[in-house]
């Protein structure tokens, strides 16, 4: 599997796995913990590759490379969504 395929699918993953993880431990259903274990999995997965391809990128400067590296860490999802719709264009 490709590296670029690597960022999307475990970005959708890891939305799709904890918002149904979420709603489900909200209705007290049975194996949400393991849902939301999953999208945390996938969220790891995603934020270490979207950091490696960010850190190999020549197209930016280390000042904006250390920016997407607090963004991930503390804004997660968020970040996600800018990087894939925005960031990603420019940086591969």
């Amino acid at each position: 599997m490709k590296k670029d395929k690597i960022v999307s699918i475990s970005f959708i993953i890891s939305f799709v796995f904890s918002i149904l993880g979420a709603l489900l431990k909200i209705m007290h259903w049975g194996n949400s913990t393991l849902l939301l274990v999953i999208g945390i999995i996938a969220l790891g997965v995603f934020i270490f590759a979207s950091l490696y391809e960010i850190f190999q990128s020549n197209r930016i400067r280390s000042n904006e490379k250390f920016m997407w590296l607090v963004g991930f860490l503390t804004l997660g999802w968020f970040a996600g969504i800018v990087y894939l719709l925005l960031g990603r264009k420019r940086i591969v």
